[in-house]
């Protein structure tokens, strides 16, 4: 035998008594016992679900906020264009209360007309008038541009107005300006 042969003879074998440790490490390793992956498994995907819910209700409020700002997109999208068409019949209602000499007979009915036809128009998409002659005061649909005392008006009713107001559905597009009584001193 040569000295390298002895030399690795010399060394100790792993003998039977080292392999159960081995075996040992092996487990310590391995996944543990079946109940603790179970309720680990369960633990995760209780998660999973508890994500996937808040996802479906994350999803379904998008839904409803986007089906209300649609219906409101359809509901008050002509406001701009109303408003400025409210000057137009301003207009038309000043004119016909100018219109009174000869000849203007014509030139009356006209407007009357005209007048109508775009009050007709401004109904189909619900602009309504606020003509609110000898009705209580509301800061939310009036405006008050005076305070006038009055002996037959009901204290803060309107007494006079000045320019009428506007609706479109239930929110105010203009108010209406309007001159408030007050009791007499």
């Amino acid at each position: 035998m040569t000295a390298e042969q002895q030399s690795s003879n010399d060394k100790p074998q792993d003998s039977v008594e080292d392999a159960p440790e081995s075996s040992q490490e092996a487990q310590a390793d391995a996944p543990g016992e079946p109940e603790d992956e179970l309720a680990k498994a369960k633990q995760l995907a209780e998660e999973y679900r508890d994500q996937y819910m808040r996802s479906l209700a994350e999803l379904d409020n998008l839904r409803k906020r986007s089906e209300r700002e649609l219906e409101r997109a359809h509901k008050y999208g002509v406001e701009r264009l109303a408003g400025e068409l409210l000057a137009v019949v301003d207009s038309l209602e000043l004119g016909l209360e100018a219109a009174t000499g000869e000849g203007s007979e014509a030139v009356r009915e006209g407007m009357q007309a005209t007048l109508k036809l775009l009050l007709g128009a401004l109904k189909k998409f619900e602009i309504t008038q606020i003509d609110p002659l000898g009705e209580p005061f509301n800061p939310e649909l009036h405006e008050a541009m005076a305070a006038q005392p009055s002996a037959d008006a009901e204290p803060d009713s309107v007494l006079l107005v000045v320019q009428k107001g506007y609706r479109i559905h239930d929110r105010t597009l203009r108010a209406a300006r309007v001159i408030v009584a007050r009791s007499p001193e």
